[in-house]
């Protein structure tokens, strides 16, 4: 019972780090579309968003 809490824990843990880091590459995003009139695509280019993130992002926004 404690290992499957403790996977538990661990994979709440992960999936919260991985959402909290794509929250912030949006925010980042659109920041600079906003400030710097850029457009998604240009905006993902100058923060180096890797493609399978560009997916996930473009989803969100």
């Amino acid at each position: 019972m404690c290992e499957a809490v403790e996977k538990y824990a661990k994979d709440y843990a992960k999936e919260y780090a991985e959402n909290a880091r794509l929250n912030s590459l949006l925010e980042s995003i659109r920041n600079l579309m906003e400030n710097m009139k850029l457009g998604v695509e240009q905006a993902m280019n100058v923060l180096g968003i890797e493609e399978q993130d560009r997916e996930i992002l473009q989803k969100r926004l």
